[in-house]
């Protein structure tokens, strides 16, 4: 016992710990059926079980026919190369995907300084190949410089794969880095089966999500980055991503007016239609930062809508996503799932531990692989669409769970937050390296800047890439537990 009810801190303010978790009641969502090619099988729709399944034949695909194996890892021999090339090609076939056979493994060096070699190697390939494969090793920066060479300087496509996987490569491994690489091509891996299709998305809807990223503490002269993902076709799966540095430490997204301006206009080139709706995902916002954020973030968007048409006023649905707190779920036995006894996923838990006058819930949307799992909390800042209920949020909020392109799983947070997140994470990949001048960052925009080959033709790639992946009115007992250190509950 941890001895709360003891500390004279705690008895001053006339405070008590109960040693008894708090009970309250629970739904399950019904997971969303999930459509494949149902023109190659009428059987290729999908029935998540337990946040996961087997994919089937990807809904839509390009033909990969040119393509090659780079090698920079000095331990990886040939017959691994061409075991992986097989496997491709094999699993490919299995995901009606055609994969032709690539050219020659080619093998060099993994670059230090000096990525001269590297750079003329995919100036070569640039107009030959559709993509390049690169094995890096376990350990160093070959990542950060393959990255900035493809995508800053030459601009052609990349799927980085790590030595010791490709020494590892079996069936499941090179299903899930075609996953990716379908994605790059602009393919289209699967979709909401339209019997699971929300009510919202029945009409143009562009689903957004946005996040920014800070570094640590002691890292001074490393700016703030902020990227925000937009979906660009009816069935909310394809993404386009804008990236913006801003000083450090700085939350709200500054240059958000252009660049809702960017994705709406890329959304109507894309689709042909005005988004009725935005549906607006934020991450990493504490909830000192709510009105602050909404105030600033949610008047960019209408103004981003209003420069490019006067008339133009689609519904704003804005919530933030929260994983950062100290909510846990423990059910009781008899409704545990799998081998972390953990609550199931679908699990909602929206009233007697949320906010009493606003719109909030804690969703698992996920089967966790190992210890607890960590719900996620959605806060409804702002809803421009009286008919849209809470129910509808929740729906819509679990199914976007289920569009990650990278895995056959249910992820923790919704697909576009993830993007956002992913999409973060590659400008600091770009800024490896280099030294920032935090008083010029339109000047270090520029030099991070993705090719507009790249960006025009295959908006997606910054997010799939690897270095190694009727609401069902069930109700739980759940039992739960709020970690507070000692601080906290003083």
């Amino acid at each position: 016992m941890v001895g709360f009810n003891d500390d004279p801190c705690v008895k001053e303010f006339g405070l008590s710990v109960s040693d008894r978790f708090e009970k309250v009641e629970a739904r399950i969502l019904e997971a969303p059926q999930l459509q494949y090619n149902i023109q190659a099988d009428r059987r290729n729709i999908v029935m998540p079980m337990k946040g996961v399944w087997r994919p089937k034949s990807f809904l839509s695909c390009n033909k990969l026919t040119h393509w090659i194996i780079l090698n920079l890892d000095r331990y990886t021999r040939e017959d691994n190369l061409r075991h992986f090339e097989g496997e491709m090609q094999k699993m490919g076939r299995s995901l009606g995907m055609d994969i032709g056979p690539a050219l020659s493994p080619y093998s060099m060096p993994s670059p230090t300084r000096n990525t001269n070699e590297l750079m003329e190697f995919f100036k070569r390939m640039k107009n030959k190949v559709q993509l390049v494969v690169v094995v890096i090793p376990d350990k160093g920066d070959c990542y950060a410089k393959v990255k900035q060479v493809a995508e800053l300087n030459i601009g052609i496509l990349t799927q980085c794969v790590k030595a010791r996987t490709m020494s590892r490569m079996n069936p499941a491994t090179c299903s899930n880095i075609l996953l990716k690489v379908n994605s790059k091509l602009n393919g289209v891996n699967h979709t909401l089966a339209p019997i699971s299709r929300p009510k919202c998305l029945q009409r143009p809807v562009m689903i957004v999500g946005a996040d920014v990223t800070h570094p640590s503490p002691d890292q001074t002269e490393i700016p703030s980055v902020a990227a925000v993902s937009a979906s660009h076709d009816p069935k909310a799966f394809m993404y386009n991503v804008r990236i913006r540095l801003q000083p450090p430490r700085v939350e709200i997204i500054e240059d958000l007016e252009n660049i809702m301006k960017e994705q709406l206009r890329f959304f109507y080139k894309s689709t042909n239609y005005k988004p009725e709706r935005i549906i607006f995902f934020r991450d990493g916002v504490s909830e000192g930062q709510f009105a602050q954020v909404l105030n600033s973030e949610l008047n960019a968007i209408r103004r981003a809508c209003s420069s490019l048409d006067q008339e133009f006023k689609p519904k704003v649905t804005f919530l933030v996503v929260q994983k950062r707190h100290h909510t846990r779920f423990f059910p009781r036995d008899e409704d545990a799932d799998g081998r972390n006894r953990n609550v199931p996923a679908g699990t909602v838990v929206d009233r007697e531990i949320t906010h009493p006058t606003e719109v909030d819930f804690y969703l698992v949307s996920h089967a966790s692989i190992q210890g607890v799992s960590r719900p996620t909390k959605y806060r409804l800042l702002w809803n421009d669409d009286d008919d849209m209920t809470e129910d509808e949020i929740e729906e819509i909020s679990y199914y976007l769970c289920h569009m990650f392109s990278r895995c056959t799983r249910s992820v923790s947070y919704p697909a576009p937050t993830y993007y956002a997140h992913l999409a973060a994470y590659r400008a600091r990949v770009y800024l490896e390296g280099a030294k920032v001048k935090l008083s010029n960052l339109a000047m270090e925009q520029q030099r991070c800047a993705v090719v507009a080959d790249i960006i025009s033709g295959y908006p997606t790639t910054i997010l799939c890439d690897i270095t190694s992946q009727q609401t069902a009115v069930l109700k739980l007992i759940l039992f739960i537990l709020v970690f507070q250190s000692k601080s906290e509950a003083v």
